[in-house]
């Protein structure tokens, strides 16, 4: 369906904080000073790690998620969004961002992805094909939902320890997670409570985890806030939290162009 083009320059600021927001999707993190390096297992760092969010029965049998959330931007006049986020394993989601009347869905099934963007009020949208890099990086963040801290060994993720470091008064161990293309990660664990205590992306984006709630035996954070270069690009609240729940009947399907 035609849209005119002055209605989707609307989604410029929004579409800006969406990107970063799939890049980071499930990245937590701040920066830190090298202390030590000493080495260490990253596999027993990443195991003691997963026991602080749960089982292993209990992370290992997550196969559905849904999370119900609010995007609240920092210091700019951009408003506030809602998230609705659907995810299943091994690497299905569906990510709706809305802003009033503005929506903007990103759905993968699979090696297929695609970007609906629409307006409610005037029963319009336009739908593209996700580019390769795009494509790459919300596979990536799907599986992530899933992994809890294990390497992504089926698709050439590889996990090396860089040594113990100071992070805001606690000694952490730190992990660069890197695929052959490029895509890095780095996490750095607490040496004496095991936790995760910051994640950041290969673009120096930085988040912190605020607050736990544990939901069915696993537990997540209440709060996700952002940074870039120690400013604060906006905050993730976490409103409701399902797992394992039955999900709407084709929630993942790309839609033909007879439906956009």
């Amino acid at each position: 369906m035609g849209v005119e083009r002055n209605f989707f320059d609307k989604f410029g600021s929004l579409r800006s904080v969406m990107k970063k927001f799939l890049q980071i999707l499930a990245v937590f993190v701040i920066g830190v000073a090298p202390v030590v390096a000493t080495n260490y297992a990253p596999e027993d760092i990443i195991e003691r790690a997963r026991s602080t969010v749960g089982t292993a029965e209990k992370l290992d049998a997550l196969v559905t998620l849904k999370l119900r959330a609010t995007l609240e931007p920092a210091g700019t006049s951009v408003p506030a969004a809602t998230l609705l986020i659907f995810a299943r394993k091994p690497c299905s989601q569906r990510l709706e961002i809305r802003v009033g009347d503005m929506v903007e869905t990103t759905i993968l099934n699979g090696r297929k992805g695609c970007l609906v963007r629409s307006n409610l009020e005037v029963g319009a949208s336009q739908m593209r094909v996700l580019a390769d890099a795009e494509l790459a990086r919300v596979r990536y963040t799907t599986r992530q939902f899933f992994n809890f801290y294990r390497p992504d060994f089926k698709n050439g993720e590889k996990v090396a320890y860089e040594g113990t470091h100071s992070y805001r008064g606690h000694r952490v161990h730190k992990l660069r997670y890197a695929y052959s293309d490029g895509l890095e990660t780095i996490r750095y664990f607490s040496v004496n409570e095991d936790e995760l205590l910051a994640v950041v992306s290969e673009n120096d984006i930085e988040s912190i985890n605020i607050g736990r709630q544990v939901i069915d035996g696993i537990t997540y954070p209440e709060r996700i806030d952002y940074y870039e270069n120690d400013e604060k690009l906006h905050s993730v609240i976490l409103h409701q939290v399902q797992i394992n729940k039955p999900l709407p009947a084709g929630i993942f399907e790309i839609p033909s162009e007879s439906e956009k």
